[in-house]
């Protein structure tokens, strides 16, 4: 418990990145506040490792951390208590989807033509129904006026776009949207989700790097 503890303290303390490549420090840097916001983890998958959100949730930013996976509920108990796990995958009705166990389980997806994509059919281990919500019903539940809501993190293995077109972009604008990528940078550019992020008045500022075309963009609100 004290070593824990002792660990929490230093990781707080000091500027110790979790993301895979800096996005956390980069992040910090372009969110530039003295006073903790808000965050919304969507395909957040572990708690700590290769999170673009522990280093804020270490730092007192209220977090929504959203995934499909019901076994990583009491990983993020543990973690991260106070912030809110919320078991669900997000799509434009109340409904359910099929949720994908695949042999790497930082590759779970609610979307088979991800899979297929990446040829992964061999890789399925099971699969379960889990609950559909739109990312505007869930933000209205857990946000209030009060919250300046700094970043949108999207990881959802192909399914990224259409869980961005349930947004009310009039009413949840974060500053930054981060959303994984792995194709080059110049497909980026004109790839329909930074098409539509432009269309919401965003611009593609950069790319992280993790390796080879695989990193993370970043988009910036325009005002």
């Amino acid at each position: 418990m004290l070593l824990n503890t002792l660990k929490k303290i230093i990781r707080k303390r000091y500027n110790i990145s979790f993301s895979k490549s800096g996005d956390d420090i980069q992040l910090n840097k372009l969110i530039n506040k003295t006073t903790p916001g808000t965050y919304v983890d969507i395909g957040c998958w572990h708690p700590v490792k290769a999170s673009n959100t522990y280093y804020f949730s270490l730092r007192g930013w209220k977090g929504l951390c959203i995934d499909p996976n019901p076994d990583l509920k009491p990983l993020y108990k543990t973690f991260r208590p106070n912030d809110y796990f919320i078991n669900a995958a997000i799509g434009d009705s109340n409904t359910e989807l099929d949720y994908y166990y695949l042999k790497e389980s930082s590759m779970n997806t609610v979307s088979l033509d991800f899979i297929k994509k990446h040829n992964l059919e061999d890789k399925i281990i099971k699969k379960t129904k889990i609950p559909v919500y739109s990312l505007k019903s869930i933000l209205e539940k857990y946000l209030t006026d009060d919250d300046r809501l700094d970043f949108f993190d999207v990881d959802a293995e192909g399914y990224d776009l259409e869980i961005l077109k349930t947004n009310d972009w009039e009413k949840y604008r974060p500053r930054i949207v981060v959303i994984e990528s792995d194709i080059s940078i110049t497909s980026d550019i004109a790839s329909d989700i930074v098409k539509y992020l432009e269309s919401k008045d965003y611009k593609l500022l950069g790319k992280s790097i993790i390796n080879g075309n695989l990193g993370n963009l970043f988009l910036v609100s325009n005002y």
